[in-house]
């Protein structure tokens, strides 16, 4: 790089350390971003060396909010009936993209692509080798996965769980390092993906989110099927043979059964 003339890191150095491009940094610097997500700007801020006072000084200049969040895991009663209620496909997921619960479509739906409560999505999504064989819009959920990871991550950007899933999926995804290195935040509302589900076929789906406002972090996910589609008759085909199954299990239950073989949600 040359002969050093004045103290301090170089820029390429400082967005190296930081885990973002030189890109994104010149263009903080320039002020063309003016919403960094707090992951960077906690980055930053340990690159930089600056003290509590200095970091502080920093999120409050980039209109950040000083606390610190927890990941929250438990889901609350309230929360499991009223998405045991609902018959489409939902999942809930924490501010990990943990998959912390699911209703009986859900998990009708997921368990055929794989994924399983207790399961991180985004760890599925980039080390999985089946996953773009799954997804087939896989570039655009990838992108779309890590802004999102990055927006929940805001409350808590050096939380050592999201420090530890991070930096796995960095070193082993040369993709994620990529996405996550251009500091995109994308907060997931809604959209579309299309799954190829080895027992249902190719489905178009459009999914919806909730805020849990008691459980900062938690998002609901629902899925329907895209109108017009052959997903519709698909997914209610579907939702009939997961209700099937739930009350299967609930009716062994009451018989005081052992239900460990039957497949199980929530």
């Amino acid at each position: 790089m040359g002969v050093r003339r004045t103290p301090g890191l170089r820029r390429e150095e400082v967005a190296a350390q930081a885990g973002i491009s030189v890109e994104y940094l010149v263009r903080l610097e320039r002020g063309r971003d003016r919403r960094p997500s707090p992951a960077v700007v906690a980055s930053l801020a340990q690159v930089l060396l600056l003290d509590a006072d200095g970091a502080a000084h920093l999120a409050r200049l980039a209109e950040l909010p000083a606390e610190r969040g927890e990941v929250v895991d438990e889901v609350s009663p309230l929360l499991r009936r009223l998405v045991e209620s609902w018959p489409n496909p939902t999942v809930v997921t924490n501010s990990l993209l943990d998959l912390i619960a699911t209703n009986a479509s859900g998990e009708e739906l997921h368990r055929g692509i794989g994924l399983h409560v207790g399961d991180n999505m985004a760890r599925s999504l980039f080390l999985d080798p089946q996953a773009r064989e799954v997804f087939l819009d896989y570039d655009t959920v990838a992108r779309e996965t890590v802004g999102n990871l990055r927006s929940l991550s805001g409350p808590s950007p050096a939380h050592p769980r999201l420090m530890e899933l991070v930096g796995e999926l960095s070193v082993r995804s040369e993709l994620f390092a990529r996405l996550w290195g251009e500091g995109e935040v994308q907060a997931k509302t809604n959209g579309a993906k299309v799954i190829a589900h080895p027992e249902a076929g190719v489905l178009h789906l459009e999914w919806s989110t909730l805020e849990v406002a008691a459980a900062p972090g938690q998002l609901v996910v629902a899925y329907q099927a895209q109108e017009g589609t052959e997903t519709v008759e698909a997914l209610e085909s579907m939702v009939r043979r997961a209700r099937r199954e739930s009350l299967h299990a609930t009716d062994i239950l009451a018989r005081g059964g052992d239900t460990r073989g039957e497949r199980g949600y929530l």
